[in-house]
């Protein structure tokens, strides 16, 4: 009897009907052209044709292992209606079970059912022209038509240009294409008289034998990509019978009948705009299994050829003719290395080691480089152009789209790209996906390598060529072990799955297929790590056997080989320690987690008993584990002992910082003594302090260790020694790890340019003094203190060493911030004080040449031409440059530039540089980084041949000439286009003058002016209005207002608001006596005064100088005051919105706070639970002293 699974909420186990189509006759190991054991079928095709026409919608039908599964089945022909009409007995049902979608194709000869099994896709097929079928795994297939290594013939390169496209480009990890609806082509297939004859020599057996193909190849398109073939009634046209009277000539040769297809259409009265794609079959062929050199929905959409070299037309189709109409959706071979075939070489898209095994790879046809194969799937690579092609590319607009309900999964990956793993270490990739169809659909996974690199031998890979094989899509392959466990259990070494065992980059893709029965629907994302050049990581063997077997309860040292995984680059600091209890194969039992990766561990052994036991390490934060090589085994405890289990192993520490660890104790065979705990201080740094809640617990109680290091300041890693002693046996000592990384950086300081440093041309080298606690440096350099993002001109991160220069020049006549902060392990530290600088004062003029342009004749001999610029103002030179010069000759080679001056002083600027390049166009000015580069001609300014400080002192008044130098004439005729002077003179402008710069005094909780009597700076021009304070850093126990707006870091103001008394200070804090606020002073004479400071002393005695106090701090009325318990507010304001109401204690404490409606001019407020005393209340801006009696 058979067991029938019915996909209804549940699986239900029922009796095979003996009205099912399908008997049981037997098993069968590997023959019939099948790998591996299959089930041997005989059909009542009656029966079957019976259930596909039933109003129930459902079939049984048998899996490969015999038993049954039930599927939902409904009438979805691939012929267009016209065709299916004329050949009623030749048909295609969609089917629907557990695992996705598949189809039957009937004829009167035959039926061909592919499906999704519970191990991949499966076919049932006739085994010889009677009633016996065969069901196996399509990947079993070996008839031997396969067994011939000819490869497709498809050469990328003879595709058109627009239909190419990089799969390879790793910018992007999401899938662009988004399957929710149908798109299905509209294809006209045609044959040769040879394919015929192979499949029956009558018009109705080709179309079967279409119908078998395009049913098949559907099965694949839909569920992988949402694409489906229609196949148009004009192919009944161009059916051809008879070899002699077909159009084909060579029908033998594939590539030679691409150009023969369209003469075919056209021969059959085909339109040529009728349909998207054309494909010819014929057979037997002695170049390719199949070629295509067109792409679909364009001028040469008819150029496919699938080649039938045996008799079995579905597993053509699903080999062969998937993946040549493959090729004509612009998707390229996937396959990295096939002797004999290197033209056929994608380079972009050559993801698959060797021959590789997915459809669009060369399984089986590669020789010593095949990869065991081929997989009815497209790698993600393929995928990609797939999706890409249909949706955005050259076939997106000629589709019909046919809207669906489907969702497409999302697949989520919890990895940040750029962390490193230990070379020739396995390592283990894991993702998730969720799926918006209500119910969820059964999604399927699969981890591919996404590498490009150069064609190596599966056997020794070099650079990033790709290592890791294909493996197909599977409900639980949203997790990957590289290679296979069974082979790092069983240390085996395999070609299609290479440990690198060099320094490289690798990338993984996860794809998830949802395997909709309408429209299958894909997304992946995409994670990119590095090989370091360390390793490999490595766990020994336990200390077993003669008679060392691990016993329960006992204490056991695990031992691995760090190999340098603790450190840069890979910083695993800490593993977790599993067991496995079947030979490495699944280890799900965690012996202890967040373990210091020290390379040696103490674990308690588990009541897990077996003789096939091993130990896996895996990093807690990374990707790479392994196992020791060889089983062993855990006995029965033999005598009584204790257990004791620490919740904390291992922990990196951000200073200062305090943990606890819990003990919990354990009892082995009834034992019951009391177990002692202590910690060897001795051994701990200064400044720790430990201490255990309970020093002696009993089997079954706990005790927590409270480990303080708030006093400890340096970063280092401390062991902390436990000791445990019980029922007199030896002192066991237990280690808890800490890295503790120090966060006091008070030891950074910025070093140049010192605050304050003026007269910077250009730029400038910016330095520190270094932190020991410090990893890495981030800078940032602006024009405002707010380093505010529009601010930045220059930023770095991720800096090892103390030193900065940006890459762009900086503004003359500006004041610039800079600023360093600390980075390490625990995150980023405060930024340090800032600096400030301003470049060069400087006032320039530009002149322009008015007598440009100026020809350079293009034959003759050597010869020079002048253009000269006249300069009416007089003036002492400080510093001059050319800020474009333009110059058109052939060549620029050839070509020498210099200036005079009208004291007659020369200077060489540009001198033959350049060959191949007739456009000259630049600057020249000393103070440039580096001289001429090549070519010269992007308006870049560059340091001249000579020295134009030659100029410097000189008079600006008179004519300056450019010459312009040709040394050969052998090109075409040139000009000076135009040339521009600068004239700088750098101004010393003095500083401005502090006159007085006392504390201004504010009564705690109010508010005062900064008046000019305590801060007043002038400059030479002794404008008020010119004299412009930039604020750096703000009070920290109150605000600092302008016209009651309150002021920011980069906010300005003038010493004219100072002396009009617009600048207010209001306190917020009464248990703190000073305050200050930071500026710097920039005058409009371009005098400048670095950082400074304006203190702030908070006093009751002080005297309220606020020049206009508001309309509540008027009218605000508080009584009874003094009060037993109720006070009353009044105010008059004609403002809206809401005010903070607060009261603070006589240490400055606040006991109330509420917000209170403006307009509502009137409150209450209860101090009765108060004890007495003088506290101080704000409304507002509003202050008032109550006293509660």
């Amino acid at each position: 009897m058979f067991r029938t699974l019915l996909l209804t909420g549940c699986l239900l186990v029922t009796t095979l009907s003996a009205q099912s189509a399908f008997q049981l006759k037997s098993f069968s190991g590997p023959s019939d052209g099948v790998n591996g054991r299959h089930a041997v079928l005989r059909l009542d095709p009656t029966a079957l044709r019976r259930q596909l026409v039933a109003k129930a919608g459902r079939i049984s039908l048998p899996l490969p292992d015999g038993t049954v599964a039930s599927f939902s089945v409904e009438n979805s022909p691939v012929f267009e209606p016209a065709l299916a009409a004329r050949y009623p007995d030749i048909g295609s049902y969609r089917i629907e079970g557990p695992w996705g979608a598949g189809r039957i194709a009937v004829s009167p000869l035959q039926v061909d059912i592919l499906v999704p099994g519970p191990d991949g896709l499966y076919a049932i097929q006739q085994e010889d022209d009677g009633d016996r079928y065969l069901a196996f795994y399509s990947r079993q297939y070996a008839g031997e038509e396969f067994g011939l290594p000819l490869s497709c013939g498809y050469v990328a390169s003879d595709v058109e240009k627009e239909g190419e496209r990089s799969a390879g480009a790793k910018v992007s990890g999401k899938s662009k294409a988004v399957p929710r609806e149908l798109r299905q082509y509209d294809l006209v297939m045609t044959n040769t008289g040879e394919f015929a004859n192979q499949v029956g020599g009558t018009k109705a057996a080709v179309l079967a034998a279409f119908n078998t193909a395009v049913s098949t190849v559907n099965v694949i398109f839909e569920r992988e990509v949402g694409v489906r073939m229609n196949l148009l009634a004009a192919s009944e046209s161009a059916i051809f019978l008879d070899p002699d009277t077909d159009p084909f000539t060579d029908s033998d040769e594939g590539t030679g009948l691409l150009e023969q297809v369209i003469e075919a259409f056209r021969g059959a009265n085909v339109p040529s705009d009728s349909y998207d794609l054309g494909h010819v079959m014929t057979s037997r062929c002695v170049d390719v299994g199949g070629v295509v050199s067109g792409l679909a929905c364009s001028g040469s959409k008819t150029r496919g050829v699938t080649c039938l070299q045996g008799n079995n037309v579905a597993r053509t189709a699903e080999r062969v003719m998937a993946h040549e109409i493959a090729h004509q959706f612009s998707v390229s071979h996937s396959w990295n290395n096939c002797p004999g075939s290197d033209n056929q070489r994608a380079g972009n898209t050559a993801f698959e080691p060797g021959s590789g095994s997915t459809i669009m790879s060369y399984a089986g046809a590669c020789g010593n480089q095949n990869i065991a194969g081929p997989d009815p799937y497209y790698h993600t690579g393929s995928l990609e152009q797939f999706l890409d092609f249909t949706r955005e590319g050259g076939a997106a607009g000629c589709a019909t789209v046919i809207q669906t309900a489907n969702e497409t999964p999302e697949v989520v990956l919890d990895y940040e790209d750029d962390f490193y793993i230990p070379k020739s270490t396995p390592f283990r990739l894991t993702g998730t996906a969720t799926d918006a169809n209500d119910p969820p659909e059964q999604l399927t996974y699969t981890w591919e390598e996404y590498d490009l690199g150069p064609v190596t031998d599966i056997y020794e890979p070099e650079g990033s060529a790709p290592l890791f094989r294909s493996v197909p899509p599977s409900e639980t392959g949203f997790t990957r072990y590289f290679p296979r466990v069974d082979r790092v259990a069983n240390q085996i070494e395999a070609a299609d799955e290479f440990l690198p065992d060099y320094e490289r980059e690798l990338t993984f893709r996860l794809t998830a297929r949802d395997n909709n029965a309408e429209a299958g629907g894909v997304d992946w994302a995409a994670v990119t790590f590095s090989v370091a050049d360390i390793g490999p990581f490595v766990v020994n063997d336990p200390a077993v056997g003669n008679g060392q077997d691990f016993r329960v309860g006992e204490l056991r040292e695990i031992t691995w080989n760090v190999a340098g995984t603790d450190g840069f680059p890979v910083f695993a600091r800490s593993v977790n320690l599993l067991l496995s209890g079947d030979g490495g194969f699944t280890f799900d039992y965690l012996l202890a987690s967040e373990v210091a990766n020290t390379g040696s561990a103490y674990i308690t052994v588990p009541d897990t008993l077996g003789d096939a036991m091993r130990i896996v390490v895996e990093a807690a934060d990374n990707v790479f584990y392994n196992m020791n090589a060889t089983d062993f085994s855990i006995r029965p405890a033999e005598q009584p002992s204790y257990t004791l289990a620490s919740d904390l192993n291992y922990a990196s520490v951000c200073l200062p910082e305090s943990l606890t660890a819990t003990f919990t104790a354990g009892s082995v065979l009834g034992y019951a003594e009391p177990i002692s705990l202590s910690v060897d201080s001795a051994l701990l740094p200064a400044g720790m302090e430990v201490s255990f809640d309970d020093a002696q617990i009993l089997p079954g109680q706990t005790a927590r260790l409270t480990l303080d290091l708030e006093n400890v300041t340096v970063s280092d890693r401390i062991i902390v020694p436990v000791l445990v002693t019980s029922g007199g046996a030896d002192t066991v000592r237990r280690e808890i790890v800490l890295d503790v990384v120090a966060n006091d950086f008070s030891d950074l300081a910025l070093a140049g340019p010192p605050d304050g440093t003026e007269g910077i041309v250009l730029t400038t080298d910016f330095e520190w003094t270094g932190s020991v606690n410090a990893e890495q440096y981030e800078i940032q350099v602006a024009t405002s203190p707010s380093f505010a993002p529009a601010t930045l001109v220059a930023s770095a991160e991720d800096l090892t060493r103390t030193t900065f220069t940006p890459e762009d020049f900086f503004l003359a006549n500006a004041i610039y911030y800079w600023r360093v902060r600390p980075v390490n392990s625990c995150g980023p530290g405060p930024w340090i004080a800032v600096n400030s600088f301003k470049t060069v004062s400087s006032r320039c003029e530009v002149v322009a040449s008015a007598d440009t342009p100026v020809a350079l004749p293009g034959s003759g001999g050597a010869f020079s031409r002048k253009s000269v610029i006249s300069v009416d103002q007089r003036g002492t030179i400080s510093d001059l440059n050319l800020p474009n010069v333009q110059v058109n000759y052939q060549f620029a080679s050839k070509v020498s530039l210099s200036l005079t001056s009208p004291a007659g002083t020369t200077v060489a600027l540009y001198s033959e540089n350049c060959f191949s390049t007739n456009a000259i166009n630049l600057g020249f000015d000393d103070d440039a980084p580096v001289g001429v580069a090549c070519p010269p001609d992007d308006q870049r300014v560059f340091q001249p041949v000579g020295d134009l400080s030659d100029f410097a002192g000189e008079e600006t008044f008179g004519d300056w000439v450019l010459t312009v130098a040709v040394s050969e004439t052998n090109g075409a005729a040139g000009q000076i286009i135009g040339w521009d002077l600068e004239f700088c003179a750098d101004l010393q402008a003095s500083p401005p003058q502090m006159l007085v710069n006392e504390p201004t005094r504010v009564q705690p909780l109010g508010r005062n002016a900064v008046l000019r009597s305590e801060l007043e700076i002038v400059g030479s021009s002794s404008d008020p209005i010119g004299t412009v304070f930039v604020l750096t850093s703000t009070p920290t126990l109150g605000t600092l207002e302008r016209n009651g707006q309150e002021l920011m870091v980069g906010d300005t103001f003038t010493q004219a608001d100072i002396n009009a008394e617009r600048i207010v200070y209001e306190s917020r804090d009464t248990a703190r006596l000073t305050d200050a606020f930071g500026f710097v002073v920039d005058a409009a004479d371009g005098g400048y005064l670095p950082t400074t400071y304006h203190g702030i002393e908070l006093t009751a005695d002080a005297i309220n100088a606020v020049a206009y106090p508001t309309a509540l701090e008027q009218s605000l009325v508080v009584f009874p005051n003094p009060t037993p318990g109720n006070l009353s507010l009044e105010w008059n304001t004609t403002g809206g919105g809401k005010l903070l109401l607060e009261l603070f204690d006589p240490a400055g404490r606040p006991v109330e706070r509420r917000e209170v409606e403006a307009g509502a001019r009137t409150t209450k407020l209860d101090v009765s639970h108060l004890p007495p005393g003088v506290y101080l209340l704000r409304l507002g801006t509003a202050v008032r002293r109550v006293v509660r009696r």
